[in-house]
């Protein structure tokens, strides 16, 4: 967070205020495709980071994530390279919520529970973009930091 404050003073894409509204349309947009409508993910994020969004480690697309009632507990960053070309964060989105991976086909569970509700935490990298109304945009989707 120190560094984006430094990085801030001379661009103001990297103040945490607009780092932090990035990640929560991450998060809103996310929320958004599980349930079917993508087109504000698809703003958003590469094509890439959008299908391990939704159908994590499956790039079949036999599988979805579904995430039911997502409540954002925190969002901290993890890293922030302004020397990368174009500059990245990555962040950590703890949330909670009922989530598990489906058969698209069956609708069957693979994993975890239609009615638990978990703890959880996910590792996007955004990257810095020539767009004005949305500056961060999701790269790549890291291996989940937890998951209960």
């Amino acid at each position: 967070m120190a560094a984006a404050n430094d990085l801030s003073v001379a661009d103001g894409r990297f103040a945490p205020d607009i780092l932090e509204v990035a990640a929560r349309r991450a998060v809103a947009a996310w929320a958004q495709a599980v349930d079917g409508n993508d087109a504000e993910l698809r703003a958003i994020a590469d094509s890439s980071a959008i299908g391990e969004l939704l159908h994590p480690g499956d790039p079949s697309g036999r599988t979805r994530l579904v995430v039911r009632g997502p409540e954002i507990r925190q969002i901290r960053i993890h890293a922030l390279d302004a020397a990368a070309e174009p500059p990245t964060m990555t962040i950590d989105v703890d949330l909670a919520g009922r989530r598990y991976i489906q058969d698209r086909d069956t609708t069957a569970v693979l994993s975890g529970s239609q009615s638990k509700h978990v703890n959880f935490t996910e590792r996007w990298t955004l990257a810095l973009t020539g767009d004005e109304t949305q500056p961060w945009r999701i790269v790549r989707v890291d291996s989940p930091v937890g998951r209960a």
